[in-house]
């Protein structure tokens, strides 16, 4: 009896690697892919305040370095007293291919030190006349927007796109503030040849594309200006201006690019200074409840990455302090704030505001959320 039972159990044990094959699965033949929102809110769970609060400031170098031009950042410590999420470099940053990549490095470098996650590294190289690396590095740049709209052919948007992520991934850049998907509605100075043209549905077509050249090339992108630059008769940079087109004239022009856009999972939207007095005439559009949250969140339906055209701009200098843009900012929506005009001060007056109740701190995790997500879907976060 002993004998049969011993005999029975050799036997099971020789078949219990084939039901292991069959009943066991291991994880590669799964596949599961975590949802990024769901390891976003995973990683916002061990961030302070002042690290989701930093997650929001994308700064110019010199606000991490207190000096007037930065080609390289020292103190690798910086990132802890100014724990920003994104740094952006403009043609002062750079002075040659190997400076260039040391500072990128001193940007990855310093930011990990400090215990923070990748930052986004960003530039505006739109082609034509607005590069910041091309001209000082001596590359030959993209064609402007307005040569490839007049050519007509969308391949030329997505390879000018790809192209130009070619060489900024080289140099350790991440983000592109590019394209710009503004309509030429009239003869908007701030435009010049930065428009594809006065057709939306052309602007539509060849903004998707570089986009899409963009993120072929390893490289995130940001549609701007929203809600479109192509009315205004004054540059924003310098002073306030607006317009007082009716929602419903919008919707058939400056606004089908960004419908487009949010149609093909926009990863970032710039929101522009000007004032659309129709919708909102108290506050320029980077500042305003009803353009962010109202126009393009609600009605448009986009849940992506909202970043502020440069807020230390004189359409928002010339009205409001560094700390109290920033603070508007955030409550009428934005995610990012470019350049603050000065990131120390933003960094304390929002950290205040939360913590007097002026911004809800759900407020904060949204946007921390969404950039997470951002640099997760983007590979920056492995």
């Amino acid at each position: 009896m002993f004998q049969r039972f011993f005999i029975l159990l050799i036997a099971l044990c020789m078949l219990m690697p084939a039901c292991a094959e069959e009943w066991f699965v291991d994880d590669e033949q799964i596949n599961i892919v975590p949802d990024p929102r769901e390891q976003a809110r995973f990683l916002m769970r061990n961030m302070t305040m002042e690290e989701k609060v930093g997650m929001m400031l994308m700064v110019a170098p010199e606000d991490l370095t207190d000096e007037k031009r930065t080609e390289r950042i020292s103190d690798a410590d910086c990132f802890s007293t100014l724990p920003a999420g994104g740094v952006i470099l403009y043609g002062q940053n750079i002075a040659s291919s190997e400076q260039l990549k040391a500072l990128t490095d001193d940007i990855v470098s310093g930011s990990s030190k400090a215990g923070l996650y990748m930052p986004f590294i960003a530039v505006d190289e739109e082609g034509g006349q607005v590069i910041r690396i091309a001209n000082k590095l001596g590359i030959d740049p993209a064609p402007s927007a307005e040569e490839i709209g007049q050519s007509g052919e969308s391949i030329d948007a997505y390879n000018a796109g790809k192209y130009t992520a070619s060489y900024l991934k080289e140099y350790g850049i991440n983000l592109d503030l590019a394209p710009v998907a503004d309509v030429r509605i009239a003869d908007a100075p701030e435009l010049e040849t930065r428009s594809y043209g006065s057709d939306p549905h052309r602007v539509a077509e060849m903004a998707t594309e570089m986009a899409r050249g963009l993120n072929d090339g390893g490289l995130i992108a940001c549609y701007k200006h929203f809600p479109g630059h192509g009315t205004i008769e004054r540059n924003t940079h310098n002073v306030s201006t607006g317009h007082s087109r009716e929602l419903d004239e919008m919707k058939k022009a400056e606004l089908i690019p960004f419908r487009e856009a949010i149609q093909k999972d926009a990863q970032m939207i710039m929101v522009s200074h000007l004032t659309a007095r129709r919708i909102d005439s108290k506050y320029p559009a980077s500042l305003s409840p009803l353009v962010i949250n109202g126009l393009l969140r609600q009605d448009m339906g986009y849940d992506g990455v909202v970043i502020t055209d440069a807020l230390r701009m004189g359409a928002i200098t010339d009205e409001y302090s560094a700390g109290e843009a920033a603070v508007l900012s955030i409550l009428a929506g934005a995610d990012v704030l470019l350049v603050p005009g000065n990131g120390q001060e933003c960094h304390k007056a929002i950290q205040k505001a939360v913590k007097n109740g002026t911004i809800p701190m759900e407020r904060i995790d949204e946007s921390v959320e969404r950039i997470l997500t951002l640099k997760i879907k983007s590979g920056l976060i492995q």
